[in-house]
């Protein structure tokens, strides 16, 4: 006989269902896997892209040297005629990367995202591209004694930015301008009034004065490039040294501290924009080549200030992706070719403070 729940009391009813068997749920899967790549490229995106229609390319600049044109004509004589015009080539020589991935088709038939899985991999793809193109043109170094990198790293296929930047500083060096001249390299260790430490610091001793490490670099570039505007620049540096310079403004109690940790309005020194760049490495030694200073045990970083445009990547071949269907793994291999290489258009409008840190206070060490 069927018991008829209504006649039952309230207790009689609870007491029914504790007495129910206990029924175990399986785990559900949500409908998408966690991506944890995230796109941290913001030099390369920024930089001037040169398409080129050969393996090497050149850019050259003129220029009309040092030296007056203009003189009086009472005094006005053949030896002061301009005959010889300085130039400089910069030379493209674009070089080739690959890659591949290989998606199996039980991935693709048990996977939580079905159909969208292989779309959604492939965008995991094109972050990690952006990403490790953006750290190979800003650190690449083909010096064959002091490269760090390998013959399998993309870092060790170019000179990237900073490489030809720090030899790129005195007459005579691989990547000095012959029109323009030397690009300028600051040490926080040694250049600044406050030396050592972050990017905003003040003097231990009185009159306890600030030192932001911005100024200098803006005051050491050349006037001419600051004719069309402070807001054509931008300072380049990771968003520690970033943070870090907040940190400074927020320490002297202005208004303009105030605004900084708000965040109202845009990150700048003056009026020159700051750009966060996550891929520019905080984990640098004070070792005076190049790539080796990309190493996990230091504790340097750098700041580049230059124009907007000034950094160039020379693209013969934008990214290219084929697929081969190999049906002995049951997997489709895709396959990523591009050719390209940085430069710098005028290494002169360059100025990069080495040795920054973004640990430790803000006092003078």
């Amino acid at each position: 006989m069927k018991t008829n729940t209504s006649m039952l009391s309230k207790k009689q009813q609870i007491q029914k269902m504790i007495s129910l068997p206990t029924i175990t749920l399986a785990a559900q899967e949500a409908d998408r896997f966690i991506d944890y790549i995230v796109d941290e490229s913001v030099m390369k995106g920024r930089a001037r892209v040169i398409k080129m229609n050969k393996a090497v390319q050149n850019v050259r600049a003129l220029g009309l040297g040092t030296t007056d044109f203009l003189h009086p004509g009472a005094t006005f004589s053949t030896s002061e005629y301009k005959k010889t015009l300085s130039h400089n080539k910069i030379e493209l020589s674009s070089k080739k990367v690959r890659g591949c991935i290989a998606i199996f088709d039980d991935d693709l038939e048990d996977n939580i995202e079905g159909d969208q899985f292989a779309n959604h991999l492939m965008k995991m793809v094109a972050k990690k591209i952006s990403n490790e193109l953006d750290i190979a043109y800003w650190i690449g170094d083909t010096n064959a004694s002091g490269n760090a990198f390998g013959d399998t790293d993309i870092k060790s296929l170019w000179d990237g930015w900073r490489y030809r930047i720090a030899t790129g500083d005195t007459v005579g060096d691989t990547y000095e301008n012959d029109v323009s001249g030397v690009a300028t390299i600051l040490d926080a260790t040694s250049d600044f009034t406050v030396a050592e430490g972050k990017i905003g610091m003040v003097a231990k001793t009185a009159p306890y004065n600030w030192e932001f490490k911005y100024n200098l670099m803006l005051q050491s570039l050349a006037s001419k490039y600051k004719v069309g505007g402070l807001g054509n620049l931008a300072f380049y540096n990771n968003d520690q040294v970033t943070q870090n310079y907040i940190e400074a403004l927020a320490a002297r109690s202005t208004v303009l501290g105030d605004n900084a940790i708000l965040g109202a309005g845009p990150v700048q020194y003056g009026r020159v924009p700051i750009v966060d760049c996550p891929n520019m490495s905080i984990t640098m030694d004070g070792a005076a080549t190049i790539a080796n200073e990309l190493c996990t045990g230091g504790a340097y970083t750098d700041c580049l200030l230059t124009p907007n445009g000034n950094l160039v990547i020379g693209i013969q071949r934008d990214i290219k992706i084929e697929s081969q269907r190999e049906a002995a793994d049951e997997a489709t291999y895709w396959f990523y070719s591009m050719r390209a290489v940085p430069a710098i258009e005028n290494i002169n409008a360059c100025i990069m403070t080495r040795k920054l840190i973004v640990t430790g206070t803000m006092l003078e060490a």
